[in-house]
């Protein structure tokens, strides 16, 4: 005999398809309502759980494990759920839901009881991302300002240069070089002011302290120009004014030659030309190849030499020539009477005191835009200095050229300046592949000659 618990007889009987009482199949549509009802609720809290980032994990894990276990144990069948409700082993909770209707009726409620706490800890997390973006707004908007600071301050930048370019375009061509040149002339005229204050005040305090000098025999107002044959007292050699001129011939070369390396010196002079009042005198005229590109300019000259035979020679092309002591005949001129003095190779043959009285004696008989130029060997080539300036026996000492353009410039002169010339020819040169070979032919084979030029006053 089959046992029954009668105490549950009646509600499931109630339950069975075949009571009359209840209308199944109303009731299966009411549970099915119900269902969807929960499964749409279940919807709902999973997208809760996913918005929500303070929902307690734990909390979330416990749902879905007892929802997966109450998954499990409900079966499809009614009589295995009338089975499973009498089971041990399981909670009032689940014994509850396997009660048709009524669990499915405790499902949705519990669905919307939580459903409720949910979205509140959403609406929670919205409080809490609305505060964070209007965080990241309020930042936003102070950087966007800073950078707004930044731009304003660039444009007003080139706002500023595209001025200064627009005024520096508007100023023509023309415009812009006449400023630098009269900015250049005020300039020049300050320099050109300062050095002749400067000169000034050299030649005054030199002419007070030439008068207080006692007078002596030793002097360098009592010097002059040493004569070939006064340069040895011990032994008078005649034919020796004949001697140099051959002399000359043999070892400075043609006078085509002379005049050809004389001809840099022009443009000094050209402002004399055609001028009856400008007197050039050529101290050492020599052969006369400087007086003739002189004459040749319509510039007048006079030549000046201790040699008679040099003089003869000048004399007989109709050159102006004269044998005199040079530093005499600059004395016995009106004071600031001559428009040049010159003299190629001259200066290396006189002593220093001698060589002192002619800058001297020079720049008293200048007239105030008056210039002196005096060539000379140039020692700063190795092969002038070491051999070829004692071709000349009666040369005496070379001259450096930075201490020829101290003595223009210490005896008075206003300007003063060096022109190097004659280097040697390039087929003498080193390959200059190195540095060594550079400077070996500049130690060598450079300007064999220079000039100092010195100007009474700074006039241009």
């Amino acid at each position: 005999m089959k046992y029954q618990l009668p105490s549950l007889q009646s509600p499931i009987h109630m339950l069975l398809p075949n009571n009359n009482e209840i209308d199944v199949d109303l009731l299966s549509k009411k549970i099915d309502v119900i269902k969807l009802r929960g499964a749409s609720n279940a919807h709902i809290t999973d997208e809760g759980s996913i918005l929500s980032a303070n929902v307690d994990e734990k909390e979330d894990k416990s749902q879905i494990s007892e929802s997966a276990q109450t998954a499990d144990l409900i079966p499809e069948t009614f009589s295995d759920r009338v089975r499973l409700l009498f089971s041990k082993g399981i909670s009032i909770r689940r014994r509850i839901s396997l009660i048709p209707v009524i669990g499915s009726v405790l499902i949705w409620a519990t669905s919307i009881f939580k459903l409720n706490s949910i979205r509140h800890k959403i609406a929670l997390d919205f409080d809490s991302l609305r505060l964070e973006n209007q965080r990241l707004q309020d930042q936003i908007h102070q950087n966007q300002r800073v950078l707004n600071d930044q731009l304003l301050q660039i444009e007003n930048q080139l706002r500023n240069r595209h001025v200064r370019i627009a005024a520096l375009e508007s100023l023509s061509l023309p415009t812009r070089v006449q400023g630098l040149e009269a900015f250049s002339q005020q300039v020049n005229s300050g320099n050109i002011e300062r050095d002749n204050r400067i000169a000034n005040l050299v030649r005054e305090i030199r002419q007070i302290g030439t008068q207080s000098m006692p007078i002596s025999a030793n002097t360098i107002s009592d010097a002059k120009l040493p004569r070939p044959s006064e340069q040895s007292n011990e032994v008078v050699v005649p034919g020796l004014d004949g001697f140099y001129l051959e002399f000359e011939d043999n070892f400075r070369g043609t006078s085509e030659d002379i005049s050809a390396r004389l001809e840099v010196y022009l443009p000094y002079l050209l402002q004399f030309s055609n001028d009856a009042t400008a007197t050039v005198i050529d101290i050492g005229c020599g052969r006369g190849e400087w007086l003739k590109l002189l004459r040749k300019n319509s510039i007048q000259a006079v030549g000046i030499d201790m040699n008679s035979a040099m003089v003869d020679a000048c004399v007989e092309q109709g050159l102006s020539a004269q044998c005199l002591d040079a530093i005499h005949y600059l004395r016995q001129q009106p004071e600031s009477s001559l428009a040049a003095i010159t003299g190629f190779h001259i200066i290396e043959h006189l002593p220093f005191k001698v060589l002192l009285s002619l800058f001297d004696a020079a720049l008293r008989a200048l007239r105030p835009d008056g210039v002196i130029i005096f060539e000379t060997p140039n020692p700063e080539n190795l092969s002038v200095g070491a051999c070829n300036f004692y071709f000349d026996p009666t040369h005496l000492n070379p001259i450096v050229p930075a201490v020829a353009q101290f003595m223009a410039k210490q005896r008075g002169f206003a300007k003063a300046e060096i022109l190097r010339l004659h280097p040697y020819p390039d087929h003498f040169k080193l390959a200059e592949d190195s540095e060594l070979a550079k400077r070996l032919n500049a130690a060598l084979y450079g300007p064999q000659d220079f000039a100092v030029i010195a100007w009474k006053t700074n006039a241009n």
